[in-house]
C-alpha cells in the first residue's frame, strides 16, 4: 500500500513539472511573439535584449514552375535569415528580410526539440486568443485568420499598415493531427504584394 502511494505521488510531481514546464513554455513563446509583432508592426529593430546571436543564414525558395511553360510561373528568391535565441530555450526567433525589403520574424521550435503535442497546441491556441483579445479590444487589431491548411490557423492584424505601405498579419500555426508532417510556426510578417496598394 505504502508503494502504491508513493509511485502515485511520484506520477503527479511528474505530471506537475511537466504542466509547469509547458507554462513556461507558453510564456516564453508570448513574449518572443510579441517582440516579432512590435517590431515588424512598428517598423523596428527586434529587440533582441538577452537572446543569444545565432547568427545570419539565407533561405532559398525556389521558382514555381508549370509544365509546358518556359519561364517561371514565379521566380525564385532568396530570403536574409538571422536567428536568435534565449539561453535554453525552446525557441528560437528568426528574422527575415525579401530582396522587396518586406520584413517578417518567426518564432520557431529549436532544432531537435520534440514536435508540439496536441495538449501543448492548446495552450498555445488559448494563449493567442487571448493576446488577440485584447489587440482587437484595443481598437488597433483585428481578427484575421489564415487559410485552414493546418489543425490550427490563427491570425491577427494590424489596422495600420507598415512604413512600407504593407498589410501586417500576426499569427500561429500549429499541426498536431495524426498521419500528417508536425508543424509549429507563429509569425509577423508584412504581406507580399502590397507594397503600391493604397
Amino acid at each position: 500500500m505504502r508503494f502504491s502511494s508513493f509511485y502515485l505521488l511520484m506520477i503527479a510531481i511528474c505530471l506537475s513539472s511537466e504542466a509547469r514546464a509547458s507554462e513556461l513554455d507558453v510564456e516564453t513563446w508570448r513574449q518572443l511573439w510579441t517582440r516579432c509583432r512590435i517590431a515588424i508592426e512598428q517598423g523596428e529593430k527586434l529587440n533582441t535584449q538577452g537572446l543569444i546571436d545565432l547568427g545570419p543564414s539565407i533561405m532559398r525558395v525556389a521558382p514555381i514552375t508549370v509544365e509546358g511553360l518556359d519561364a517561371p510561373l514565379m521566380p525564385g528568391y532568396e530570403v536574409l535569415e538571422q536567428r536568435w535565441q534565449p539561453p535554453g530555450s525552446s525557441f528560437v526567433l528568426v528574422e527575415g528580410e525579401y530582396p522587396d525589403e518586406r520584413r517578417s520574424c518567426e518564432v520557431r521550435l529549436a532544432p531537435n526539440v520534440p514536435s508540439v503535442t496536441s495538449v501543448e497546441e492548446a495552450a498555445f491556441v488559448s494563449a493567442f486568443i487571448q493576446e488577440r483579445r485584447l489587440l482587437v479590444a484595443s481598437g488597433t487589431h483585428e481578427e484575421r485568420n489564415p487559410d485552414p491548411i493546418y489543425s490550427t490557423n490563427l491570425g491577427v492584424g494590424s489596422l495600420a499598415r507598415s512604413g512600407s505601405g504593407c498589410r501586417i498579419i500576426s499569427g500561429l500555426h500549429v499541426e498536431t493531427r495524426p498521419g500528417r508532417e508536425p508543424f509549429f510556426n507563429s509569425f509577423a510578417a508584412e504581406q507580399s504584394s502590397c507594397l503600391t496598394q493604397p
